[in-house]
C-alpha cells in the first residue's frame, strides 16, 4: 500500500508544532497531492487519538497521514470554510464545494461534506477534474465491440437507456461520456444531476435542491417545456421520476438515466418496483448497460502464469479469443508505472439490447432469469462472462472479480476457485 510521500509535510503530530502549521498550505498540498496520483476522494477522519487523512484512487481505500487533533481539525475547519460548508454547530451534516487553484495553474472542484461521528466528524472531499477529463465511450476501458454497441443503443433517435450498477461503479462517469458522443450543436441536451459533477459547454445543466423543494421529477417535468432532444437524469431514485422518464423517452425523447440495479435485467425490475406499467417501459425502453469498475492489469509488468485448470473455466470462451491466445492467466507484479501491478480503473460492462422478444417479455411481466435468457440468445454477455473475457486476455485477475462481482455470481465463484489454484 503507497504512503504519502516524504516531500508532503502535513504532518503534525505534537501540539507544540500547530503554530508552524498552515492550513491553507496543507490543503493544497494535501489536493496537489491526490490530483498528482488520480486519487477521487480524500477523507480526514476523527479517530481516538488522532485525524486519518485517507485517499482512495482505483477504488481502494489508503491511509496517507495521522495529524493530531488540534491539527486535524484546523485542516477540515479550513476546508469546510472555503467551501461554504461551515456552520456554528459543527455536529450537524453539511456539504459544501471550493473551486482550488493549484500551484500550477489548474483549477480542481472539490465536493465537502462532513458527517458526525463518534470522535468528531469525517469530512469526506470528493475532486472532481475538469472538462477535459471526460472520458470518450472509446476509454472507458472496454472492448471495441462494447463500444460499438453502447453507440448503437444511443443512434436511437428517442427512448430510454439505463445505466445500472452499485454506488461506485462508475454509472456517472459513463453517463458523461454518452453525452460527450451526443453532443452535436444540433441537439438541445439537457441535465438534472445532483451534484453537478462536471461542466459542460454547450449543455443546459440543472442541479437538484431538495432543501429548495426542487426534486429530479420536478425538474424533469419543468424542462419537457424546454424542448430538449436529450435529457440526463442523474439518478432515478423514486416512483414519480421513473414515471416522468418513462413517459418523456415514449414521447420523442432519447433519455438516459442511471438506477441501482445488480444486472441489467435486474435494472428492468428496478423499474417496476417504482411503479412503471410494464407496457410502458417495454414500449420506450432502448437499452441497459449494466457495469463495474476493475483495475486494470499494468502492461509493462503483469506476469503470465500456466494454469491447465483454466481450459474448462475458459472453453466457452475460445469462438471469441484469437486463435493464438495462450492458455494462461496473468498476475500483478508491480512497478514505477502503478499501483500494487494496476495502471488504472476500466469498465465492466453488461450490455442488453432491447429486441422484439425482450420487449414482448418485458411487457408480459417475464422475471430476471427468462429476461436474461433472451437477452444471451440475442447476444448479450452476461457480467461474469464479460469478466471471464478480461481474465482471458490479461485485462485483470481473479482477486478483482471476486471484489467487485455480486457474491452469488458464477464468474466470482470460478475466481475463488482459479485463486486457490
Amino acid at each position: 500500500m503507497s504512503t504519502i510521500p516524504d516531500d508532503l509535510e502535513i504532518d503534525f503530530r505534537e501540539e507544540a508544532d500547530l503554530q508552524a502549521f498552515d492550513p491553507e498550505a496543507a490543503a493544497r498540498e494535501l489536493v496537489t497531492y491526490a490530483v498528482s496520483v488520480d486519487a477521487t476522494d480524500v477523507f480526514l477522519t476523527d479517530e481516538s487519538t488522532s485525524v486519518v487523512v485517507r485517499l482512495r484512487r482505483m477504488g481502494q481505500l489508503e491511509t496517507v497521514q495521522r495529524l493530531s487533533h488540534a491539527a486535524g481539525r484546523r485542516l477540515q475547519n479550513h476546508f469546510r470554510a472555503v467551501s461554504g460548508a461551515y456552520v456554528t454547530d459543527q455536529m450537524k451534516p453539511v456539504e459544501g464545494r471550493e473551486l482550488l487553484e493549484l500551484d500550477d495553474g489548474r483549477m480542481v472542484d472539490v465536493r465537502i461534506n462532513a458527517l458526525p461521528s463518534i470522535y468528531g466528524y469525517d469530512l469526506a472531499l470528493r475532486i472532481f477534474g475538469s472538462n477535459e477529463s471526460i472520458l470518450s465511450i472509446d476509454q472507458l476501458g472496454i472492448f471495441a465491440s462494447e463500444a460499438d454497441q453502447m453507440r448503437q443503443l444511443l443512434d436511437c433517435g428517442s427512448g430510454l437507456v439505463l445505466v445500472s450498477g452499485p454506488t461506485g461503479s462508475g454509472k456517472t462517469h459513463s453517463l458523461y461520456s454518452f453525452l460527450k458522443y451526443l453532443q452535436k450543436a444540433d441537439r438541445k441536451i439537457h441535465t438534472i444531476e445532483d451534484p453537478i459533477e462536471h461542466v459542460m459547454n454547450g449543455i443546459v445543466q440543472s442541479q437538484v435542491n431538495v432543501r429548495g423543494g426542487i426534486d429530479f421529477a420536478q425538474l424533469l417535468a419543468a424542462i419537457l417545456r424546454h424542448s430538449p432532444d436529450v435529457i440526463m437524469i442523474g439518478e432515478i431514485r423514486d416512483a414519480r421520476a421513473a414515471e416522468v422518464a418513462v413517459r418523456a423517452a415514449g414521447s420523442g425523447h432519447l433519455v438516459l438515466a442511471s438506477v441501482h440495479a445488480r444486472t441489467a435485467v435486474g435494472a428492468v425490475h428496478s423499474m417496476m418496483s417504482h411503479g412503471v406499467l410494464p407496457h410502458f417501459l417495454a414500449s420506450s425502453l432502448v437499452g441497459v448497460v449494466a457495469q463495474r469498475l476493475v483495475r486494470r492489469l499494468c502492461p509493462h509488468c503483469r506476469q503470465r502464469i500456466s494454469m491447465s485448470d483454466c481450459d474448462d473455466f475458459l472453453s466457452d470462451l475460445r469462438p471469441r479469443l484469437p486463435d493464438d491466445m495462450p492458455r494462461n492467466l496473468w498476475l500483478p507484479v508491480g512497478c514505477d508505472r502503478c499501483v500494487d501491478g494496476y495502471d488504472r480503473l476500466v469498465c465492466l460492462p453488461e450490455i442488453i439490447r432491447v429486441t422484439p422478444p425482450m420487449r414482448d417479455a418485458i411487457q408480459h411481466g417475464a422475471d430476471e432469469q427468462e429476461l436474461a435468457r433472451i437477452g444471451h440468445q440475442a447476444g448479450s454477455l452476461s457480467l461474469e462472462t464479460a469478466g471471464r473475457l478480461r481474465l482471458a486476455t490479461g485485462w485483470t485477475t481473479a482477486e478483482e472479480l471476486i471484489r467487485v462481482l455480486p457474491e452469488d455470481d458464477h464468474a466470482r465463484a470460478s475466481g475463488r476457485q482459479l485463486q486457490e489454484a
